[in-house]
Order: C-alpha cells, then sequence, then structure tokens
C-alpha cells in the first residue's frame, strides 16, 4: 500500500469489518504488547476455520502492509505497527462515539 495516500490506506483498511475490530481492539493494547490476532478479533468464535483462513490471508496482510500492524507469520501474533500512531486518533473517536455509528459497524 505504499505510495497511497493516507487517508486512501486508512479507509481501505476499514472498508471490512473485521480490519475495523482488529484494529479497535489493538487500540486497547500497549503499544509493545504483543497478542495473538483472535485475542482482539471480537467477531466471531476463535475456532472458525473458514474465518481464520480470511484473516490469515486477507485481513491481517492487509493491515501489516499498511503499517498498522506488526505480524509474526509464524505464530499470527500482532502488535502495533510503525504506522499505528497515525490512526490511533481516529480509533479513539470510534470508540468515544460509537454509539452514534450505524449498528454493525464496529
Amino acid at each position: 500500500m505504499t505510495g497511497h495516500n493516507p487517508w486512501d490506506t486508512l479507509c481501505e483498511c476499514l472498508k471490512a469489518k473485521p480490519r475495523r475490530r482488529v484494529l479497535t481492539g489493538l487500540a486497547a493494547t500497549e503499544p509493545t504488547e504483543t497478542v495473538h490476532f483472535t485475542e482482539v478479533r471480537t467477531d466471531e468464535s476463535n475456532t472458525g476455520t473458514p474465518i481464520h483462513a480470511e484473516y490469515i490471508h486477507l485481513h491481517l496482510p492487509k493491515l501489516a502492509d499498511a503499517g498498522y500492524i506488526v505480524l509474526d507469520e509464524q505464530t499470527y501474533e500482532i502488535s502495533q505497527g510503525p504506522r499505528f500512531a497515525e490512526i490511533e486518533p481516529f480509533l479513539e473517536l470510534v470508540q468515544r462515539h460509537g454509539e452514534r455509528l450505524p449498528d454493525g459497524w464496529v
């Protein structure tokens, strides 16, 4: 996603609900904390393999390419990436005003 406008990158990453949930969940962690992605994924059970594969092959790599997360491709542990601080104010707004967002946004 390099070369994109930062807003375009953010909007691309936020357009999928699974990615929104990973980012908002990761916002609640410490900047240096590493967690398994299922710990911040709050939308489904942790055992559904098709959904699990969707995260591993689509959602997590997209967030890593944007620099929002650091992804360990062996363990699927994630932490806040080098560009996470750029989107953190937006994520805080979303969390603070979540009741005003359309149903199902987060």
